[in-house]
């Protein structure tokens, strides 16, 4: 017996060695994690295949970075072991933080610097590296934009995280870790410096819970300590920059191997207006600020209108501040936020036993700002129960809790905030009349940022601030050009969007001020709009054609879908297997053509 056992552990031959090299090399090998301004990606590095990084071709690797050379590096793996050269460049090639002269061995796990370029190496198994892509900032916000739509469409899940690092190379080295295990329909973002946006569809908050734990666990074993905010839909948020939003707010409470979410109580809180109030320059916002120090004072109900991401929010609070309720509680509640299950109990409270899991008696949003103002955001997502619930409050000032008959008065003024036109909403029989005149008894409208974009220099200095102060930066400032695209984007998400795009900068600038190339591309690339009077003749004769193609092909589209709807009986499911689409694909075209 003894004498198998030692035979079996004789060396190998050349041959087996060989062999088992060559199976290893099957399942793994070497890769470049690539960070760009649209995010990064992984490069895999096949045994004897130079490849070469620069800034424009014929480079392998492209990077548009303006302190690579056209030809930077050449990287190249030999039976495993990874070798980088500097090609002559500029700026050089730093492994270790020396400049290289020659070629130089990087280790597994080694960061390579090429001007302001973070290059590092990894072992992946072949199919990871092969397809794998870690997006950007960009790509994960139009993701979402359409996840949230399909999430609120058929009332499913949707998870955020942000996952955050003190330490930018370890997050570098637990990125491939991390990327490695998700579903084809999990988006993973490299937001900036230490920071990944991670998108998980049909995720509730316990699931995203437990993804948070694994990987606190492991940035724990790989040595990169990572602190994890969640933010889930509708729990805490129902927009894209909201969600954003509030999974960064998370993230920042964290603790360093932690992780922490954002309920819908919190949310309010996650995006305050910066002190001080309002921050504007525009002749549209002087108008409502006159008009907000007069309304402050009444006691009648205020209708908030605005695209989201306006501000509504932060009028409803300086509303509360300027009346005579200020020192009163003022408490906020996202109607659209809300499981129908649980937003009458929210709203109105409920007894012990009112319900499955109503272990004790708790109060309302109501009862707990007695004498205090309620700020109903989204009031035009309500369902019908809660619009007659509401209305009644409104009428007699008494509540009635869920599983009870007595009513309790309450002293509140209420504000409303809405995106939706809740005229149009009346006459579909999707909102009541008699509430809505309850609600508008006074209406403000929050212009669009596109629209004030005298606001946006002094908004941005201060979202710079309060990012500096969150992220323990110290940028100074923002170049002329960066507030030039600033200026030239058209801002769907308004100033939501832009505290977002700048506080992602701040994470990202290399020097004391924010530069162009430090906004997210879609912002960075933003031209002003040219009138299509300048346009030569032809130009506009072929614009105009190409315009009316896709009109056409819009319309047939757009009927298609609808001929779908009406052959199943409005079923998506159904007209989704019709036209051979899945379901989250032809969500967003019923969205795209507002037949949703």
């Amino acid at each position: 017996m003894s004498d198998r056992v030692y035979d079996s552990t004789v060396p190998l031959d050349f041959k087996a060695v060989k062999d088992l090299q060559e199976r290893l090399a099957e399942t793994e090998q070497p890769a470049l994690l690539v960070r760009d301004g649209a995010g990064a990606r992984v490069v895999p590095l096949p045994d004897g295949q130079l490849h070469v990084v620069g800034r424009c071709a014929p480079a392998d690797v492209i990077v548009r970075d303006a302190s690579l050379s056209r030809e930077h590096a050449a990287f190249e793996a030999i039976g495993g072991v990874v070798m980088v050269e500097d090609l002559g460049s500029t700026n050089g090639v730093f492994v270790g933080g020396k400049r290289i002269e020659g070629r130089t061995e990087v280790a597994i796990g080694e960061r390579v610097m090429l001007g302001h370029v973070a290059i590092s190496v990894h072992r992946l198994d072949r199919t990871t590296a092969a397809i794998h892509r870690v997006g950007g900032p960009d790509a994960l916000r139009e993701r979402l934009v359409a996840e949230i739509a399909r999430a609120r469409d058929y009332g499913r899940p949707l998870a955020l995280l942000v996952l955050r690092a003190d330490d930018e190379a370890a997050l570098e080295r637990i990125t491939p870790h991390i990327a490695r295990d998700l579903r084809p329909y999990q988006l993973l973002s490299y937001y900036g410096a230490g920071i990944l946006e991670l998108l998980l569809p049909e995720h509730d908050d316990e699931q995203a819970r437990a993804a948070a734990e694994r990987f606190v666990a492991l940035g724990r074993e790989k040595h990169a300590p990572l602190s994890v905010g969640v933010g889930c839909v509708p729990q805490a948020a129902t927009s894209a920059d909201e969600l954003i939003d509030v999974a960064f707010a998370a993230a920042r409470r964290a603790s360093p191997i932690g992780f922490a979410r954002v309920r819908t109580t919190e949310t309010s809180a996650a995006v305050r207006p910066p002190a001080g109030g309002a921050i504007s320059r525009s002749a549209a916002m002087h108008a409502l600020d006159e008009l907000l120090e007069r309304v402050a004072d009444a006691a009648v109900p205020v209708l908030i209108r605005g695209e989201t991401g306006a501000g509504k929010e932060v009028v409803a609070r300086r509303i509360h501040a300027g009346s005579p309720r200020a020192a009163q509680p003022m408490v906020s509640i996202n109607c659209g936020a809300i499981p129908g299950t649980l937003l009458e109990s929210t709203l109105f409270g409920h007894e012990k036993g009112a319900f499955t899991g109503a272990e004790s008696a708790a109060k309302g949003v109501f009862e707990a700002a007695d004498g205090g103002t309620v700020f109903l955001d989204e009031v035009g997502e309500l369902p019908a129960a809660a619009q007659v619930a509401l209305l009644r409050i409104l009428e007699t000032k008494a509540v009635t809790r869920v599983g009870s008959t007595q009513e309790r008065p309450v002293d509140v003024r209420v504000l409303a905030a809405t995106h939706q036109p809740l005229e149009s909403l009346c006459r579909d029989g999707a909102f009541r009349w008699d509430l809505y005149y309850r609600l508008n008894v006074m209406s403000l409208a929050v212009p669009p940022l596109r629209d004030r974009l005298e606001d946006i220099s002094p908004l941005a200095e201060t979202f710079l601030l309060a990012a500096n102060e969150a992220n323990g930066r110290s940028v100074k400032g923002i170049e002329p050009d960066a507030l030039d695209a600033l200026r030239c984007y058209g801002w769907p998400g308004n100033v939501r969007e832009l505290r977002n795009a700048i506080e992602r900068a701040v994470v990202v600038a290399r020097g004391e001020h924010i530069t162009r190339d430090d906004l997210p591309p879609s912002i960075s690339g933003a031209q002003p709009m040219v009138p299509g009077d300048d346009a030569p003749p032809e130009a506009a004769s072929t614009a105009d054609t190409s315009a009316d193609l896709r009109e056409r092909l819009a319309s047939f589209e757009a009927q298609l879908l609808r001929e779908a709807l009406a052959r199943t009986g409005g079923s998506r499911a159904d007209a989704a297997r019709l036209l051979g689409l899945p379901v989250r694909t032809l969500a967003y075209k019923l969205k795209q053509h507002e037949l949703a």
